[in-house]
């Protein structure tokens, strides 16, 4: 069982050869709180609006990324754990945790600063290009 952050997801939607590609076509079942979606909407639209990825090409990864088999839970549940953790990370990324450690689960990330935060009880598997 693994969680995955935007950034996993979003690497993994636009890059073939991207490390985690495989991670996620794998046997684990995948969890993410429900913001996954709104953030890697964002994620995308910000890639298209620098120009970084071609509209084609963000279109092609949303499509890729809504048959993504991500079981999605409702940051109700983790609330009072993310809050917590404020502290030391954003509410979106205390919500990643907050999951992760409910679940028992290890959480995938690409963003260092989330994987070394203090205060974390999840494992955390950080992923880099």
């Amino acid at each position: 069982m693994l969680v995955v952050d935007a950034s996993v997801v979003v690497g993994a939607v636009t890059t073939s050869a991207h490390p985690v590609t495989e991670l996620l076509a794998g046997d684990d079942d995948l969890h993410a709180p429900h913001l996954l979606d709104v953030e890697v909407d964002s994620a995308l639209a910000r890639l298209e609006r620098h120009a970084v990825l071609e509209p084609e090409v963000v279109e092609a990864a949303r499509v890729l990324f809504s048959v993504l088999p991500i079981e999605r839970h409702s940051h109700a549940s983790i609330a009072d754990r993310a809050w917590a953790i404020r502290d030391n990370l954003s509410i979106y990324d205390a919500s990643y945790v907050a999951l992760a450690e409910a679940l028992g689960a290890a959480l995938v990330t690409s963003d260092r600063r989330l994987a070394e935060a203090p205060g974390n009880r999840a494992d955390v598997v950080l992923v880099t290009a």
